[in-house]
């Protein structure tokens, strides 16, 4: 296997040389360090990580604390991430949590052991009292004391999700979703504006009877029983804002399944960005966060956090999608 020395022999070069070449330390002129690289990848040659993160004293490698992967957003936004923090020298690390926080206490950890660079975080657990906030940590969705967080502006699209549905003359409105689960039922996110957006605008425009489900929905997915009971209940409900394009997407099938038509008799509004497909053929109407936007924020906190740099919370826009649900 092809070592620093052979890269240095072929190349005609020092060995320091290429170590600042592979570490990106210290000055190389640009015809040097593309002969470099032209033999590093000609031999095949793999530098050595353990090596290489002594040498720095950095694993370059960053964790992302997150409830599931699989679910259609998360899935997005690790991948942004992950193309981002790799443009800077960074690897990414999925960390799925379940929404246990023993799981969410074991990757913590691994930020105290230097075993990661930085960590994002994405928990409806309380946790608080468990992060290292003399480390890099940055919160997605969710305020910590003296540490930074990314979020979608959710209040501000509880109030598009509202304005649109009054426009298109709905009069009897239901919210559907919590955030918070399980023993973090205490525990306000920034997801939680979502619901809150929708109230406050519907009572600005004098509407005050509004059916709000807090149902605790693990994955933001709602079951299709307890769906079928609220569509039986509420009767008269004709705007509807999910959560999530998931629970959207459970609500909108159960209804049509009751016999009522979406958008015709009730309309939906999901939240991710109108994503979702049903096999229905329908696309949701959501109120859309852009996966790409937030993974530039986060990773630019993440590397000035690692870089002594002044960091800052951050507010991203959301926008209004016109699927078939509206």
């Amino acid at each position: 296997m092809p070592n620093i020395k052979d890269v240095a022999k072929k190349a005609g070069v020092g060995i320091a040389t290429v170590s600042r070449v592979i570490n990106d330390s210290g000055y190389v002129k640009k015809e040097t360090r593309e002969k470099v690289e032209k033999v590093i990848m000609e031999i095949e040659y793999v530098p050595n990580e353990i090596a290489r993160s002594m040498t720095l004293q950095k694993n370059k490698i960053v964790a992302f604390i997150l409830p599931n992967s699989t679910h259609l957003f998360f899935g997005e936004l690790s991948y942004f991430v992950e193309q981002e923090l790799f443009e800077h020298g960074y690897k990414l690390m999925i960390c799925n949590s379940s929404e246990q926080i023993a799981k969410e206490i074991i990757y913590l950890e691994m930020l105290k052991n230097n075993r990661v660079d930085a960590v994002i975080l994405l928990t409806n657990n309380d946790v608080e009292s468990l992060i290292d906030k003399n480390r890099p940590v940055v919160s997605f969705d969710r305020r910590f004391e003296g540490v930074p967080y990314v979020a979608s502006d959710n209040y501000k699209g509880g109030v598009m999700a509202a304005e649109k549905l009054l426009e298109l003359g709905c009069k009897k409105f239901m919210f559907i979703g919590d955030d918070a689960q399980g023993d973090a039922s205490s525990v306000i996110t920034e997801v939680t504006n979502r619901r809150v957006g929708f109230n406050d605008c519907l009572n600005e425009h004098g509407v005050s009877d509004i059916v709000n489900i807090e149902y605790p929905l693990g994955d933001y997915i709602v079951s299709a029983d307890y769906v079928r009971e609220l569509m039986s209940e509420y009767k008269d409900v004709d705007g509807i804002f999910a959560i999530s394009d998931a629970a959207a997407a459970a609500v909108i099938e159960e209804i049509e399944l009751s016999g009522k038509r979406v958008p015709e008799d009730v309309k939906v509004i999901g939240f991710d960005g109108g994503r979702s497909f049903l096999n229905l053929g329908k696309k949701i109407s959501s109120i859309g966060q852009s996966p790409e936007l937030i993974a530039k924020a986060i990773c630019s906190t993440i590397l000035n956090l690692c870089n002594n740099k002044p960091v800052y919370d951050q507010i991203i826009p959301v926008y209004f999608f016109g699927g078939d649900t509206t």
